[in-house]
């Protein structure tokens, strides 16, 4: 095989590389499409595409509110602390109100907007997210002064 038909044959095989690429992703969607448009007929899919669009919000956020609350343990500041917790405690107990009232609202309403659930309400999505910041920011200068790594390396040298 001469060095010009060697590379004719490479150059056929990543010409058919690429097709096989786009057809693969081609008959991916299309199976996709139809897939979804079946299941447009299922009438439990609707209810569990909403119900699991009422948990996202609540579950997201609790969780961010655990794991500070985990951490928020071991902080040296007390008043600090228990202004974390007392904020923690009280979006906790807010998701979790909401979560329930929204999944009742779900099942007696069926509404499929999610802007008629409290979950979605803008107000209390902005005002959680900003007390998350206050408290990482309270917390931060909360804590001593951390020593830049020139202080260190002087520390060390001497």
């Amino acid at each position: 095989m001469t060095l010009f038909e060697r590379y004719f044959n490479l150059l056929g095989k990543i010409i058919l590389l690429i097709l096989s690429i786009f057809a693969t992703a081609f008959l991916l969607l299309i199976g996709l499409k139809f897939l979804m448009q079946g299941l447009d007929y299922i009438p439990w899919f609707t209810y569990g595409y909403m119900c699991v669009m009422l948990l996202i919000p609540p579950v997201f956020f609790s969780t961010v509110f655990i794991i500070f609350w985990k951490r928020t343990g071991q902080y040296p500041v007390k008043i600090i602390r228990i202004i974390s917790y007392a904020i923690f405690l009280f979006f906790l107990i807010g998701w979790a109100t909401v979560l329930i009232t929204d999944l009742v609202v779900f099942f007696k309403n069926n509404f499929g907007d999610i802007v008629k659930y409290n979950g979605y309400n803008l107000l209390y999505l902005s005002a959680t997210i900003l007390f998350i910041f206050i408290t990482g920011i309270i917390q931060a200068l909360g804590m001593p002064k951390e020593v830049d790594w020139m202080e260190k390396h002087k520390m060390m040298s001497e």
